[in-house]
């Protein structure tokens, strides 16, 4: 074998395999541009559906995790507290906090729960005293929010109603859009957000697979909550979660109807704390990709399939870059006399990299992310380079809280209204027949608690 040919077999080899998860990627970004049609078989009274508006609301637990969060947590639990019923709980576990989360959240009428352990840290711990502190009066539902996001009204009702009648994780809209854009960086960030947590679980959703869990805006029959609780100091204890729960048959559905939004972190730490967090944990839960495919097929199971599919995808800059430095290659190797094989495989995948990202940014993104701002994109790229240096020569293996700066939604008030014009509610108030968004359904006649 001469080197030439050689290098045409590792070439088409690697874009072989690069191929898979831009297919992946490219079927969940044109799925979400399908309309919902009928109910899903595993969910046969979805929340907006005219039998279950009779239904009494479930009884529900709203439980936030909380870290020194005093500069945040005020406006979340304001947002929160007008959409509770009477029976509702709302609890806050102040996880070795050393300012005034806790006096903050108490004032605020919410149960407090003061945990401390130098050994135990993270969220999903947190999460898992709040689990345990209510099982002695135990809800219908469970609803974790993150301390630092705000709660649109029909949010709390609409995951709880959706998670007691399907008996399944249930998992709202979970943006990063709720101020505008602080320059064209930044609004980068929020396109690649709106297609992690907004158009790839809705394609999924389409397909009838299940979405990941972001966190924070999901909801749990109480049942199951307590049957697989998040995994202690994983950096991405939702993740592992949905994974976990998917495995045991009960696949997460995405509820784009109701939402959560959280404000990008302003500091340049703080950017590359949180990115370092989500994409080394991701990066380390694709290594869980042959086990779910594996007992997919062994078990002839078409959603832990299209969930393995699903993580295998890198994070999308990663995989903008991977597709970007194989091109280069395929087209320098052509050039000195290769193979034409790898550059059509090259091409193969921009197109379809391409043709998915532009049709999910008219769908679902141009408001949050004019087109202008586009050319930030490489910018972006070599912003986050760094990170997977840092991948690399050193991984983060422990749960660091992202630094919080109170930002203009703080020192101007409170707004929940902010997905009013979204191309993702307009997109279900499209589909309802009769101009009525399924979310809106389930509160009936009785209107917003």
């Amino acid at each position: 074998m001469t080197t030439v040919h050689g290098i045409n077999v590792v070439l088409c080899l690697a874009g072989g395999l690069l191929l898979l998860p831009i297919a992946a990627f490219s079927m969940e970004c044109l799925a979400a541009l399908l309309p919902f049609r009928g109910k899903r078989a595993a969910a046969p009274t979805r929340p907006g559906d005219a039998d279950d508006q009779d239904d009494p609301r479930p009884r529900t637990a709203v439980l936030i995790p909380a870290h020194d969060e005093q500069a945040v947590i005020g406006p979340t639990l304001h947002a929160i507290r007008p959409t509770l019923a009477e029976g509702d709980r709302l609890l806050v576990v102040a996880d070795n906090c050393t300012d005034e989360t806790a006096a903050l959240a108490r004032a605020l009428g919410a149960e407090v729960i003061e945990r401390t352990d130098g050994l135990r840290r993270g969220k999903g711990y947190a999460l898992q005293c709040g689990i345990a502190a209510l099982a002695a009066d135990p809800p219908d539902a469970l609803v974790i929010v993150d301390a630092d996001c705000l709660v649109e009204p029909r949010t709390v009702e609409v995951l709880a109603r959706w998670a007691v009648v399907s008996r399944r994780p249930v998992q709202a809209r979970n943006l990063t859009d709720r101020r505008p854009a602080d320059g064209p960086v930044e609004a980068v960030s929020i396109l690649a957000n709106r297609f992690t947590n907004l158009v790839r679980p809705r394609g999924l959703g389409r397909l009838g697979a299940p979405c990941r869990l972001t966190g924070t805006g999901m909801a749990f029959p109480w049942a199951l909550a307590v049957a697989v609780q998040p995994a202690g100091g994983s950096l991405v204890e939702d993740l592992q979660l949905g994974i976990d729960l998917a495995m045991r048959g009960h696949r997460a559905e995405y509820c784009a109807e109701v939402g959560v939004t959280s404000e990008l972190p302003e500091a340049g730490r703080a950017f590359a704390s949180q990115r370092t967090r989500w994409e080394q944990g991701h990066l380390r839960m694709m290594g869980q990709v042959p086990r779910l495919l594996l007992t997919g097929l062994r078990r002839r199971s078409w959603p832990l399939v299209a969930m393995a599919a699903d993580l295998s995808i890198p994070p999308l800059t990663l995989l903008v870059g991977l597709w970007l430095v194989f091109a280069t290659l395929s087209g320098l190797a052509c050039w000195l006399g290769g193979s034409v094989a790898p550059a059509i495989l090259a091409a193969t995948g921009g197109a379809a990299l391409a043709g998915s990202l532009g049709l999910g940014w008219i769908a679902f993104c141009r408001r949050q992310v004019p087109a202008r701002t586009l050319v930030a994109v490489p910018w972006y790229m070599v912003r986050k380079a760094p990170i997977y240096v840092r991948m690399i020569a050193r991984r983060q293996k422990t749960w660091i809280r992202t630094e919080r700066t109170p930002g203009s939604i703080y020192q101007q008030g409170l707004r929940v209204d902010y997905t009013s014009q979204d191309e993702a509610t307009s997109h279900e108030r499209t589909e309802a027949r009769g101009g009525t968004a399924r979310g809106d359904a389930v509160l009936g006649a009785r209107g917003p608690h």
